[in-house]
């Protein structure tokens, strides 16, 4: 069988695919017999071995920047398929330099080689069809899925048949593990354990720039995050209401720099439904005022008047300033449909970005029907709006924070199932994101570099008369250009020192906001949370964490491992194999997207079918914003800025002429001889400062890769031993230049 044989078709491409690997088994098990040796079985692997492949032991690699390049040259080729099935045939050994697990799950198995085969076959269609307009597309005219036959209410209501206010607005949050309140009825939890302020301090602060992602995730992770989490989630607190302040260290050197030991972190406790404190039997219980469905409400509101003061009732359009931008309010706050779309400006040119999307759709509906009254447009590009919220949800950014097989595919609305927010999520798991913030926000252009100075983000907070000078489109490009931060422990120092002011002027730690939050909700400890969720519970510290400073100072902080703060042991936790959260954390996101998804009867997947289901779901975040701002270029998957720089350096070898004897005369040099790729050369990266910000050495054939751009924009690449260097721009966060070539003599 030839190569053009395995991948004509993706059908014949699988049958002929299992014909060859089975041949081969055939061929190895006679061998194996021939030789009197056991036949060796893969099976299942526990978790902790698992993780321990996330080290990429033997033949079980995966490539991280791009799963399908198997031998990692820089391109998908037939040739990666192939080199699975020989590793396949070889049972692995030999073939520890190849990126054989493609699909991340541990092994390697046929499943591998089938998405190098789909991802030819999808980029031989997108070459193939690369003169029609992508559906969904920047310049595309696609079809605009027509109105549903029903529509959703704005508060939720309705949604189930059989018990209308699931998942509506003003309910009680879900509880999934027993709440741990100190009278088991309403006081706050954690009475035994350290001052939140203190265990921040501990265990939160940032040294020098923080960590970046390790799997390459943007800055778009905790944009979109915040943006969905404001769509289905708001547990307020009243003006008077009980005050739970938090205690600060006496010399804590930003809340109490004169030893006073009399300052604290003012907290109010959250509202909770007033039927609920009663006993033990009837603890109290928070709510959530916005409805708990994927819904868009964060972009059109939760209830009715809301929902209309956004409107402008002319075209189905809602109201935006002249600039495109929302209308602010007299307190120079925006206008949207959640109060906290100013909170920052990343998050507020997200908000924008919907309302732009909106319009351009109600502005393609009323120029294809000019006859429809405003109510139909407004609720057909409505349900558009909100059927994009949710797929690039599903499709792009779950996928990105918790793994590509965390969520089981969608298999129908099941009206038995609670969609409603549960406290352990909103509370504890969702808050993920306050670990990922970097420490400004910054201001690019199409080609990636600065157009304006940085502005710490300390600084941004409920400041959105800034777009006013800088608009939405050079922020969206560093959202998708830019690395997050690492999720763990460590928060910089805007959140964990100046949410919203100085220390003593407004100013609170948002971590220690975070645990404290989860003892006035009386969240349950880690351990009886993961039984809750149907996990085993740890035994020790090391099981939370393979960092023994980390598990020291939970253990100095704690003492016991079944008395930890929810968040701060989520935070904590080793993540799973080709995700960037622990395991408790994917089980309650998972969990929960997987509740609001199948429990939703208007989910896009069960209201749309054939094209205009494709229409939605091949528009991307990247599709949005290049069609309603005028930046362009960007990569595929915002979610994910991996940049790679790769060169070989060679070596030059001059001949030596022959020295003068006898008096005769010196020949004449012969040309320079250019030899195979010099092993063991150091290249170093270098960011527009001339900082040096990694270096690496040059493999057996010369070659050498960066893979650890934090942001688009100008380096350099300088062999360290001769100080040449390479100019390179890197203009977007899915670029890979190639032939960055070096000649050095030898």
């Amino acid at each position: 069988m030839t190569i053009n044989d395995l991948f004509n078709s993706p059908l014949q491409s699988i049958r002929k695919f299992h014909d060859v690997i089975r041949r081969r088994r055939q061929q190895r098990s006679r061998s194996v017999s021939r030789s009197g040796r056991r036949k060796r079985r893969l099976s299942g692997e526990s978790l902790e071995t698992r993780r321990l492949l996330a080290a990429d032991f033997d033949g079980f690699r995966h490539n991280v920047f791009d799963a399908e390049d198997v031998n990692d040259d820089g391109e998908v080729s037939t040739l990666d398929a192939l080199m699975i099935i020989n590793a396949m045939s070889r049972d692995g050994n030999g073939d520890t330099d190849f990126f054989t697990d493609v699909n991340n799950d541990g092994r390697r198995s046929v499943l591998d080689a089938l998405r190098v085969i789909n991802r030819l076959s999808r980029d031989r269609g997108a070459v193939d069809n690369a003169s029609p307009p992508r559906p969904g597309g920047q310049n595309s005219n696609a079809l605009i899925p027509a109105l549903p036959d029903e529509i959703r209410s704005i508060d939720g209501t309705g949604n189930n048949l059989e018990n209308p206010e699931l998942g509506s607005t003003d309910q009680p949050l879900l509880r999934i593990a027993d709440a741990d309140y100190g009278d088991g009825i309403s006081t706050p939890a954690g009475e035994d354990r350290p001052s939140t302020r203190e265990i921040s301090n501990v265990l939160s602060d940032v040294e020098g720039d923080g960590t970046k992602n390790d799997r390459g995730l943007s800055a778009f992770l905790y944009v979109w995050g915040q943006f969905i989490d404001h769509d289905i989630d708001l547990t307020s607190h009243s003006q008077g209401g009980e005050l739970f302040a938090i205690e600060v260290p006496a010399g804590d050197p930003e809340f109490d720099p004169t030893g006073s030991g009399d300052a604290i972190i003012p907290l109010t406790r959250s509202d909770f439904d007033t039927s609920t404190g009663t006993s033990v039997d009837n603890p109290r219980q928070q709510i959530s005022t916005i409805t708990a469905f994927l819904d868009g409400s964060q972009v059109y509101g939760s209830d009715q008047a809301t929902a209309d003061s956004l409107r402008t009732f002319e075209g189905g359009r809602m109201a935006v300033t002249d600039d495109g931008l929302l209308p602010m309010d007299d307190q120079g706050q925006v206008i949207a449909g959640d109060i906290r779309a100013s909170e920052n400006i990343s998050l507020t040119s997200l908000q924008t970005l919907f309302v732009r999307e909106h319009n351009r759709l109600a502005d393609q509906i009323v120029a294809s029907d000019p006859e429809l009254s405003d109510e139909a447009v407004y609720q057909q590009a409505r349900a558009m709006v909100i059927a994009l919220i949710q797929s690039i949800t599903y499709n792009e950014f779950l996928p990105a924070l918790l793994g590509a097989r965390a969520i089981p595919d969608y298999a129908g609305y099941d009206s038995n199932v609670d969609p409603t927010i549960a406290n352990e999520f909103s509370t504890a798991a969702f808050r993920f994101g306050h670990s990922t913030l970097n420490d400004d926000i910054e201001f690019f252009d199409n080609d990636g570099r600065a157009v304006r100075d940085e502005a710490e983000l300390k600084d941004v907070f409920f400041t959105p008369s800034l777009l006013e000078e800088t608009g939405i489109d050079s922020i969206l490009k560093y959202d998708a250009s830019s690395q997050a931060q690492e999720i763990d422990l460590e928060v910089v120092d805007s959140l964990r020192n100046f949410l919203f002011g100085p220390p003593g002027a407004g100013g609170l730690d948002l971590v220690a906001l975070n645990i404290q939050r989860g003892r006035d909700h009386g969240l349950n400890d880690y351990n009886s949370t993961r039984q809750a969720y149907g996990l085993d519970p740890v035994e020790s510290f090391a099981q939370i964490t393979d960092n023994v400073d980390l598990q020291e100072k939970l253990a100095s902080l704690y003492g016991d491992v079944n008395n930890i703060d929810l968040w701060v042991g989520l935070m904590a936790e080793d993540h799973v194999r080709g995700s960037s959260v622990g395991e408790l954390t994917q089980t309650i996101i998972a969990d929960q997207f997987q509740r609001l998804r199948d429990g939703d009867r208007f989910y896009y997947e069960n209201v749309y079918d054939g094209q205009e289901l494709r229409t939605i779901e091949q528009t991307t975040l990247a599709d949005v914003i290049q069609r309603n701002t005028t930046v362009e270029g960007l990569q595929k998957n915002v979610f994910f800025m991996l940049a790679e720089a790769r060169g070989t350096v060679t070596g030059q070898t001059v001949a030596n002429a022959e020295s003068p004897q006898n008096g005769l005369t010196r020949r004449a040099p012969r040309p320079p001889a250019t030899s195979p790729g010099v092993q063991g050369v150091t290249v170093e990266l270098l960011n527009d400062d001339g900082d040096v910000i990694d270096s690496t050495v040059t493999d057996r054939n010369g070659r050498y890769k960066f893979r650890s751009f934090p942001e688009t924009g100008d380096y350099q690449i300088r062999l360290a031993d001769t100080g040449e260097t390479l100019d390179i721009l890197v203009s977007n966060g899915g670029i890979r230049l190639r032939d960055l070539d070096f000649t050095v003599t030898v």
